[in-house]
């Protein structure tokens, strides 16, 4: 581990090894964005359907839920570096694959729907790989930075995934299909995969936590109870286990949103499907913003304090995109339909509210992630992480396969409120946790 005396996002850049894995994720997450906004055009361009999409967004959940258990433990087995520099190099791989079945799709009927079984099964696969990375990723933070600019470290983390995100999806994949195409698209993602595989081939070796070996036929039984160990540790400690529920439901509020945004802005706003980013790019200008405060600020603030402040947040956020939405449902027509003359107007406070909400998402996520890591001891680590991507997931799925429906009932507006009420019962069951917490530590304390 390097030591710095500065603070804040230098401190933590100036760690070459930590600087490693950093580029490896931006470049890594960045591709990975590009290839899936491409892998959108190709499902469009064979199948016209969007109902496709629900099958791509269960091929890349439910490897979460199937693995995530298995990858924890072999995290806290197995070099962490190693876990990192494989998992870039099979994506390589799948990488080359679905490039390859994209140049050679042909027109017929048969053969469309073997490349649609083919692209599902390298979703599945590119997301189980990702089950492996991400724990290993997420449990080398701490080995490479000192603990007071952990929250730093997380916080930079945090803007990353959402730079690679506008990067991937909104920048370079348009911009690469509408000048390369999608083979060459799919060829230079892959190319980003092998410039994140030598970065993170840079960082030192860790040594595993757990070296002990698995002889005979007690290894399932070994394997079952260390899975149980992860999970015993995750839900005992009480901290642990609220900012994983916190980390579940900023998952499950990141991919809703994803689904709800275009109906959001036809059905609601009279506005096109694909002009949503015009009107809701505040949000990712919010989780930019608050990441930044947050890695500056955010240290002088008790983690549980933000993460609920957060909660509240996003919940008033929600409440104002409903209110704003509301007239469609009173009037049975989109807003900017029945009333043209408001469309500034209009626009300004979705823009407002979405900035609210984006800001309040990473005002919960880094604080909470930060306690995971935390708290969590070294031999433990990396099963408490596939714990928390198992619960996200598992979680996130239900609303993802029914909120449509959901919607399209009650219309968007009332689902939104719904939403709305529910994280604000959250925040306040977080706050008496919190509250429970601090007593109880002062109690310990004024006895000891």
């Amino acid at each position: 581990m390097e030591t710095w005396s500065t603070s804040g996002y230098p401190a933590v850049l100036k760690n070459r090894n930590f600087r490693a894995l950093w580029l490896a994720q931006l470049i890594s997450n960045t591709a990975l964005n590009g290839s899936f906004f491409v892998q959108l055009i190709l499902i469009e361009q064979v199948t016209g359907s969007s109902a496709h999409l629900g099958a791509v967004i269960l091929a890349f959940s439910l490897p979460a839920v199937l693995l995530s258990a298995l990858a924890g433990m072999v995290v806290d087995r197995v070099s962490k570096k190693s876990i990192l520099v494989w998992s870039n190099a099979l994506r390589v791989l799948t990488g080359s694959a679905l490039t390859i079945l994209a140049a050679l799709l042909p027109g017929a009927q048969w053969v469309q729907a073997f490349f649609l079984i083919a692209i599902y099964i390298l979703v599945f696969v590119t997301s189980a790989i990702g089950q492996f990375f991400a724990p290993a990723e997420g449990a080398t933070i701490p080995l490479l930075v000192r603990s007071e600019n952990l929250l730093t470290a997380n916080s930079l983390f945090t803007l990353t995934f959402i730079i690679a995100q506008i990067l991937g999806m909104i920048i370079l994949a348009p911009l690469g299909v509408k000048t390369i195409g999608i083979v060459g698209s799919l060829w230079v993602a892959t190319a980003m995969y092998i410039v994140a595989t030598i970065c993170v081939m840079l960082i030192p070796r860790d040594t595993p936590t757990r070296t002990d070996t698995w002889n005979g036929v007690s290894a399932a039984r070994r394997a079952i109870n260390e899975i149980r160990e992860g999970w015993h540790f995750a839900i005992t400690h009480r901290a642990i286990f609220v900012a994983l529920l916190q980390l579940a439901l900023t998952n499950t509020l990141t991919f809703t949103m994803a689904e709800m945004v275009p109906g959001f802005a036809r059905r609601v706003l009279g506005l096109q499907p694909e002009d949503a980013i015009y009107v809701f790019w505040p949000a990712g200008v919010g989780l930019l913003l608050a990441s930044i405060l947050i890695g500056r600020f955010g240290h002088r603030v008790p983690r549980e304090l933000l993460a609920v402040g957060g909660m509240i947040g996003v919940a008033i956020g929600l409440l104002g995109l409903a209110w704003v939405g509301m007239g469609s449902a009173i009037f049975g027509e989109p807003v900017f339909v029945r009333f043209p003359e408001l469309y500034l107007t209009t626009s300004a406070l979705v823009m407002f509210f979405a900035l609210i909400v984006g800001m309040a998402m990473a005002t919960i996520n880094i604080p909470a992630q930060t306690i995971v890591q935390e708290r969590s001891n070294d031999a433990v680590r990396g099963r408490v992480l596939a714990v928390q991507f198992t619960i996200s997931n598992t979680v996130a799925i239900p609303p993802m396969l029914f909120l449509g429906n959901l919607a399209d009932v009650y219309g968007i507006p009332r689902v939104t409120v719904l939403a709305a009420v529910l994280v604000a019962g959250l925040a306040l069951v977080n706050v008496v946790w919190t509250v429970t917490a601090y007593r109880a530590a002062r109690a310990r304390h004024s006895r000891a």
